[in-house]
């Protein structure tokens, strides 16, 4: 068997849906499944095509980069010749997904993975993107041999939004074993940490805000680690300026996975207040660990808060998110051995095998 991964991105370059990719791929690999993998994020920094781990990563220009990942007529020359059995394509909010689509041939199938949101990180991409799903209805849809999401939420946005049978559910895989093996020692002054891009729908204004407020009611001194990197690095560190908490903050980047790890470890509080996510790995490699979360109550993480494993806030207020960092903060929590419908990537990926075979 044969699989063709077609994602936006491939590491050095990483995020949420590399992160799936590369993992899926790699295991993949060692049970002894062939993959290669598309990107359309060649630049000064990577090369046109190279193995990294044993998987073959070709990468080609984006005519057109974030968000829309429009590749050059080389990508499409090199995928008609492709022989693979599977294409199996990621993030539906990109162009990438209607390539797949148009350009599989023979027998080929094609698996969605479309890490679906519903809405667009802004008012331009939304607009975008409702002009879009005629597209996704006519022409993407119609060529798609099975659907993978990745969460509850997820299967119901996308069933409402696109009706179709064969849409299959299968959490995204995490390091379960690594989490668990990770001590949970809360540091002082106590850490609320973030971590994911700097960008707009991500709400890190509103974090600062709300870490402001917390400063201010507790009288206490706390720290606030801010781990990633985007678009809106500069003007946050303006906004934690002008709120006069900057001393309280520490802004960290392109972290190893220890590190990354003993930033959870030390943590008293994990904060995510995305409402544009499918399946958040943090947070549950949070609560893996035992750290307390806040997330919102309204969207994917929803159900975490309903059976008690993350604290909710209603509303974006930075009164009610500094309420919510002092009740996890203050709550006694233990590490979580078993969260229901978490996979670690063995898991996940005999999962994904067996989709494979079945189509």
């Amino acid at each position: 068997m044969h699989i063709l991964q077609v994602t936006p991105r491939y590491p050095p370059n990483m995020g949420g849906v590399e992160t799936v990719v590369q993992k899926l791929s790699e295991t993949l690999v060692k049970r002894g499944v062939a993959v290669t993998v598309y990107t359309v994020d060649l630049s000064r920094n990577t090369c046109t095509r190279k193995k990294i781990n044993t998987i073959l990563v070709k990468r080609f220009i984006p005519v057109v980069g974030d968000p829309l990942f429009l590749p050059e007529p080389r990508f499409i020359l090199s995928m008609l010749k492709e022989k693979a059995d599977i294409i199996h394509v990621h993030n539906i909010h990109i162009l990438l997904p209607l390539f797949a689509a148009l350009l599989k041939h023979g027998n080929q199938k094609l698996v969605l993975q479309p890490h679906y949101h519903r809405f667009g990180q802004s008012s331009l991409r939304h607009a975008m993107l409702k002009l879009y799903r005629h597209l996704l209805h006519t022409a993407i849809m119609p060529r798609t041999n099975a659907v993978i999401v990745n969460s509850a939420y997820e299967a119901k946005i996308f069933s409402e939004d696109f009706p179709c049978k064969n849409i299959l559910l299968i959490p995204e895989g995490i390091d379960v074993k690594e989490a668990k093996q990770v001590r949970h020692t809360p540091k002082e002054p106590k850490k609320i940490l973030y971590v994911g891009t700097l960008k707009g729908y991500k709400h890190v204004d509103k974090v600062l805000e709300g870490f402001a407020r917390l400063i201010a009611d507790e009288h206490v001194s706390y720290e606030l680690v801010i781990i990633g990197e985007g678009p809106q690095h500069d003007s946050l560190v303006q906004l934690a300026s002008d709120l006069g908490i900057s001393q309280h903050i520490r802004w960290k980047k392109e972290l190893s996975r220890r590190q990354l790890l003993q930033e959870y470890a030390e943590a008293s509080a994990l904060v995510l207040l995305s409402s544009l996510e499918s399946f958040s790995r943090v947070v549950y490699e949070a609560l893996l660990i035992g750290v307390p979360v806040v997330v919102l109550k309204d969207g994917p993480l929803a159900h975490l808060v309903q059976i008690g494993l993350a604290e909710g806030v209603n509303s974006l207020s930075s009164a009610e998110i500094a309420h919510a960092f002092q009740r996890a903060i203050a709550r006694k929590w233990q590490k979580k051995e078993k969260i229901a419908g978490v996979l670690d990537w063995e898991e996940y990926t005999e999962k994904i095998v067996a989709l494979y075979s079945k189509i």
